[in-house]
């Protein structure tokens, strides 16, 4: 909201405007601000109030009477007429932009005809005090012009007039602010709306890339595992056999919750090709317990962090490596164990806090997957409470989700 004039008014056209105003119609005008100070040269002063305010204490008493007059306008909301604290008739137009009071046009520094002078509230002349030559004051009081007071109205009318049109100034700069802002938020809301719509047609896209004629590729692999039995070669139908199962699971909706039990025969066939790959270097054990081989867990929760135990606990070294997966209930917990015996992790890979920090990092962009995925479906507190390096040697990763979701 506009606490000043100046945020939305030139001063110098405001003095312009002002000095206009004041020739027209012959008398003094000083515009304030909503405690009564000058915000623009004074037009037209009568040498009288400027003798007054050449000292401190008279020009205080100025400031103040301004201060009273405008205060009296904006409670009014019209135009208001009285006698300042010399005697002389002031009148004021507020300045109200949207119910705030932000200063005054002052006007008058003239006299009314004797006859009108007790319409006015009496006040008690106070100019003697001053520290000013008395006589020249007196002289300079006599030469202060003259109005009647339908003359006086109608310059009132007039000024008020000029109020309004700083107002509607003010008025059409709050607008186009407002305007301003609203464009921007929505200028911005269309490029977020933009960027929504692109990425949900490239995902789209990488959806209908993904499932480009899967017939075709499943009808190869059957081919090819045909040919292996026809051929004798058993290992290559099993092995194709194998991948064919995986690729149809793959294509599942990534949104299907299937149980521990479904999750562990899929992995079988995952393990069949690696274990015919490495022959005898990979021995995996499954301890998956009754009571939660049927609790329901996202699809591929368990694949990448096997994959992970392959490829960083047991292809950098060669050596044979042991994984045991494990799942059991436990203080209304389903815990789910996955522990290798290959070289463990580094130090920097153990915080489960960054789990997708290092782009590229199979590690952790596996294990990141799996715990986000977790913790979509049964809330934050849940997902990957352990990324640990084993005592002796190897790694364990524990997961942990509320068994009576």
């Amino acid at each position: 909201m506009v606490k000043n004039l100046r945020e939305f008014v030139n001063i110098d056209q405001l003095q312009k405007l002002q000095e206009q105003f004041a020739e027209a119609m012959g008398v003094a005008v000083l515009i304030c601000d909503a405690q009564g100070n000058p915000m623009t040269e004074p037009s037209q002063f009568t040498a009288f109030c400027k003798y007054i305010r050449s000292c401190s204490e008279g020009l205080n008493r100025c400031i103040l009477s301004d201060d009273k007059v405008g205060k009296l306008a904006a409670n009014s909301n019209y135009p208001v007429i009285h006698r300042c604290h010399t005697g002389l008739v002031d009148f004021a137009a507020p300045i109200i932009l949207r119910d705030e009071y932000l200063g005054s046009i002052l006007c008058g520094q003239v006299l009314l005809e004797e006859e009108e002078l007790h319409e006015l509230p009496k006040i008690e002349l106070s100019i003697a005090e001053l520290p000013l030559d008395q006589g020249k004051l007196q002289n300079l009081y006599n030469k202060v012009e003259r109005k009647n007071k339908s003359r006086v109205q109608s310059i009132a009318e007039l000024l008020f007039i000029t109020a309004n049109y700083i107002v509607k100034l003010g008025d059409a700069y709050l607008t186009a602010q407002e305007l301003s802002i609203k464009n921007e938020k929505l200028l911005t809301e269309l490029k977020h709306r933009s960027a929504l719509e692109q990425q949900l047609k490239d995902t789209q896209l990488k959806v209908l890339q993904a499932q480009v004629n899967p017939h075709f590729l499943f009808n190869t692999l059957n081919t090819i595992s045909r040919l292996a039995y026809v051929e004798n070669a058993i290992q290559t139908e099993q092995v194709t056999q194998s991948l064919g199962k995986i690729l149809r699971y793959s294509l599942r909706n990534m949104e299907q919750l299937i149980s521990i039990e479904e999750e562990v025969e899929q992995l079988q066939q995952y393990l069949l090709i690696q274990k015919t790959r490495y022959r005898d270097q990979i021995h995996v054990i499954m301890n998956i317990s009754e009571d939660s081989k049927h609790f329901k867990i996202p699809i591929f929760t368990l694949q990448p962090i096997i994959e992970n135990s392959i490829v960083h606990g047991f292809e950098t070294s060669g050596k044979p490596i042991t994984i045991t997966v494990e799942s059991f209930i436990e203080d209304s917990k389903v815990i789910i164990n996955i522990k290798d015996t290959g070289i463990g992790i580094g130090n920097e890979d153990k915080s489960t806090d960054h789990l997708s920090t290092g782009a590229g990092h199979t590690t952790r962009i596996g294990l990141d997957n799996v715990d986000k995925r977790i913790k979509h479906y049964y809330g934050q507190q849940w997902g990957i409470n352990k990324l640990e390096q084993l005592p002796e040697v190897g790694t364990l990763v524990q997961l942990s989700m509320p068994y009576d979701y």
